[in-house]
């Protein structure tokens, strides 16, 4: 089931020959040097992004230049390694030993480069402010503003509206609600974005898919504990600090939020098909992880859930734990994915979870499991793999 669903997602990602691009980075540390914030004796410079060979876990380290204070970097990724959107980058002040690694990133948002083939050269300060990235958005999409809650922090909300809506008033639509909502429409917050409004506009447009409405809501500082179903202490350095910090738990209230508060807003503004069955949850990360234990826990409310890269490591593993005892009334459908670039643990981890869910009765359909060995945790392998996740929950019988 491994292998054919990966020859599944690897035939929709399309195959071919490609163009690459080879970026060479020149950048100027001085001001970092003259500032102590930079040490050429102990400190490296380092390269990390969202598509391989980048990673936001490990680096690529740069090297001294001719030119005292200035560093230089090359590399070559294929044109289609971001899904034909930006390639989101920063540096980072790699410390050296003994020292503390709570700092080094450069300040503010991703860097963004669009990868269009031969070489591009990019020049700038260490800490430059980035370029502004064009919104890319596609269909009828409505920003709610900030909507408050009693239970967790208020949070921005958008919802895209399928080709038709204001024509045809009488049908109604089943809903997906997605997680950290600011990446799912353009990549202004983070650098790339999941695309889901392009791949839902085209998929309907082709009669791929049938219509449907989709909820982004946005996370906030505490999204840690908003999508975390128990509290755990993170060691010092998996949270890139001198020392480590009970987090999390916070999931359950965030549940409320959406079952309580915002999913009846919804129900009574838009022309949704309100059941279980037409009400999916879907995120990546922390995200797949809260989409899991919302559809384990609330399948009441969310008959199907987006398990995006879910951070199974959380809390000795909490979530096998959790899918091992969970048995709701109704199996959820369930779409589980990893990416091959995530890392050999995280890869063998979401085996054994989606062995766990079969164990306890997901089967046929009502379990899908994806690796994509191309995939990285990042925002580009999402959306290569949107237009999969769509089919498996809207996707109209061929």
């Amino acid at each position: 089931m491994r292998s054919l669903a990966s020859a599944l997602l690897l035939a929709a990602l399309g195959s071919g020959a490609v163009a690459d691009t080879t970026l060479v980075f020149d950048v100027d540390l001085r001001d970092e040097i003259a500032a102590g914030r930079f040490d050429p004796a102990r400190d490296r410079l380092g390269l990390r992004g969202a598509a391989a060979p980048l990673s936001w876990d490990r680096p690529l380290l740069a090297s001294p230049g001719p030119v005292p204070g200035r560093y230089a970097l090359r590399l070559t990724l294929p044109d289609d390694a971001t899904g034909g959107q930006p390639l989101a980058y920063k540096f980072r002040i790699e410390r050296g030993p003994g020292q503390p690694n709570d700092a080094g990133w450069e300040p503010g948002r991703n860097h963004a480069l669009l990868l269009t083939g031969g070489e591009l050269r990019v020049a700038r300060a260490f800490g430059a402010a980035p370029a502004d990235v064009p919104p890319s958005r596609t269909g009828r999409i409505e920003r709610l503003g900030v909507v408050a809650s009693a239970h967790v922090q208020p949070r921005d909300v958008q919802v895209w509206l399928p080709p038709g809506y204001e024509r045809d008033t009488n049908t109604r639509y089943p809903v997906l609600y997605l997680h950290d909502g600011q990446n799912v429409f353009d990549a202004q917050a983070a650098g790339a974005e999941w695309q889901v409004d392009e791949a839902a506009q085209r998929g309907i447009g082709e009669g791929r898919l049938r219509p449907f409405i989709v909820v982004a809501v946005a996370s906030t500082a505490s999204r840690t504990l908003d999508y975390t179903p128990s509290a755990m202490q993170v060691p010092a350095e998996r949270l890139g600090r001198a020392a480590g910090e009970r987090q999390g738990g916070g999931l359950p209230a965030y549940a409320r939020f959406l079952v309580e508060e915002l999913k009846p807003a919804i129900d009574a503004r838009f022309r949704t098909r309100p059941g279980a069955v037409d009400t999916a949850v879907g995120g990546s990360s922390f995200g797949g992880l809260a989409s899991l234990w919302l559809a384990l826990h609330h399948a009441d409310t969310f008959g199907a859930a987006l398990v995006v890269s879910p951070s199974v490591w959380w809390d000795d593993r909490f979530v096998l734990r959790d899918a091992a005892a969970a048995a709701p009334p109704s199996r959820p459908r369930l779409w589980v994915d990893m990416g091959g670039q995530e890392g050999e643990q995280a890869v063998v981890l979401a085996r054994e979870l989606a062995q766990r869910l079969r164990e306890r009765g997901w089967t046929g359909e009502r379990l899908r499991f994806v690796e994509d060995p191309r995939g990285s945790h990042d925002e580009a392998s999402w959306a290569r793999r949107v237009p999969a996740m769509l089919d498996f929950l809207y996707g109209r019988p061929q």
